[in-house]
């Protein structure tokens, strides 16, 4: 059975909330244009924000997109988006700019686990970074958190769930496979 099965998708409690991170802009986060997409799949965009214009692009390639932010999406939103990708129901998973702006590393471990477990055997999630100064030194900012950190600092908490993953700039993919 997969270690993550079950997993209860609870509600952060983050001291400093995600809320004010979610952008509305006509442009998408850059990992959804490096991904190659297979039609007929679905992805978990965990952290998706407030806005589709990542559902829009991704429709029209032919695949469906699941958003789960328990920031910016009611609770009944995220309770039906929970159903639709927990448990292995996912191709892929995309968490973009979303562990660099979480201060606890229990909650961005918790947001890993719930990547791990959205995607079926053979599933990637994608995890890109927003590295702000690069500093290494978190802080608040007037929209919320930010973690300052270099991309690569992040992959020994990745490695926690995923046994394989590669780096490419500011974007990990991580690879779900069978044992």
């Amino acid at each position: 059975m997969d270690k993550l099965r079950g997993i209860m998708w609870k509600y952060p409690t983050q001291l400093i909330n995600s809320l004010k991170t979610s952008i509305n802009s006509t442009k998408i986060a850059s990992s959804f244009k490096k991904i190659k997409w297979m039609k007929n799949t679905r992805n978990a965009d965990i952290g998706g924000g407030l806005y589709d214009n990542a559902t829009t692009y991704l429709n029209k390639l032919c695949v469906e997109n699941i958003i789960f932010d328990p920031f910016n999406r009611t609770k009944e939103h995220n309770d039906s988006a929970i159903q639709k990708i927990r448990d292995g129901q996912c191709s892929t998973a995309t968490i973009n700019n979303v562990l660099n702006v979480i201060k606890e590393e229990v909650n961005r471990e918790q947001v890993i686990q719930q990547a791990y477990n959205c995607l079926m055997t053979n599933g990637v999630a994608y995890f890109l970074i927003y590295e702000g100064n690069k500093n290494g030194i978190g802080k608040e900012t007037s929209k919320g958190w930010q973690e300052n950190r270099k991309t690569d600092t992040y992959i020994e908490e990745i490695q926690k769930y995923f046994n394989s993953m590669k780096r490419k700039g500011n974007l990990i993919i991580a690879f779900k496979f069978s044992k």
